[in-house]
């Protein structure tokens, strides 16, 4: 069972040949990758406004990425306010914002037209957003494709505070293990089961190695290979292309 990275920020900025010899120290074998934000959109400007320059930006780094779609390697396709319905290559989406950044337009026809199509080929989705939009667009999925909450939830409002909300015991959402605590993990795991647990490093903002060996410290036996790499595999198997 191969070791698979479910979180790293890949694109012309940041290369996938940086990463290769990160994961070769962790002996991880390959995992998601989606652009970096500074790709996407301007997220230090509030009041952005879609540009020619960026819809070029988004175009050269979803293109870089298909041609590193290959045995071990997947690519997610990063939703902005153009609404551009992803193509085949791409087994699933990031959903991202923060706080203060540039909204995403919901509710337009555009942005209901993308969803549905996601719902449609069942792509998984790793959705970054602030708390209460984080449960709407849950709610919007409707289980009909599984959201996966990185961090476990440390930027969505904080994994407490969504596990109060109920939000962990919809068996349609996941979690990524990036930068987040033994602590939840050990809680989500010992509530929940390992089963909607995802190994990630958020690269380049953690360390695939340290973060590799942390999931390794916490689980043993088949809970380790589950969360390393099984689940992932699990999960985009039930992708439709």
């Amino acid at each position: 069972m191969p070791v698979l990275d479910s979180h790293v920020h890949c694109g012309l900025t940041l290369p996938l040949e940086r990463i290769r010899p990160l994961w070769d120290e962790g002996n991880i074998d390959g995992g998601v990758m989606f652009s970096p934000v500074e790709e996407i959109y301007d997220r230090f400007d509030r009041d952005f406004v879609d540009s020619p320059s960026y819809q070029k930006s988004r175009e050269r780094v979803h293109n870089y990425l298909r041609n590193l779609r290959s045995e071990n390697h997947y690519i997610f396709w990063f939703v902005w306010n153009d609404f551009k319905i992803p193509g085949d290559e791409f087994s699933g989406i990031k959903w991202h914002r923060h706080g203060g950044e540039p909204d995403y337009l919901y509710g337009t026809p555009e942005c209901e037209e993308v969803i549905e199509h996601i719902c449609k080929r069942q792509m998984p989705v790793i959705l970054e957003e602030e708390f209460s939009r984080t449960l709407k667009m849950v709610e919007k999925l409707k289980a009909r494709t599984v959201t996966i909450i990185p961090h476990f939830g440390g930027l969505n409002g904080g994994y407490a505070r969504l596990k109060a909300s109920g939000l962990f015991e919809n068996p349609a959402v996941y979690v990524d293990t990036a930068l987040a605590g033994p602590g939840e993990i050990e809680d989500f795991a010992s509530t929940y089961g390992v089963e909607r647990i995802l190994f990630g490093s958020d690269f380049p903002f953690g360390d695939p190695a340290y973060e590799c060996l942390k999931v390794k410290k916490i689980f043993s036996g088949q809970d380790r290979q589950k969360v390393l790499g099984e689940n992932l595999l699990h999960l985009l198997e039930g992708s439709k292309a």
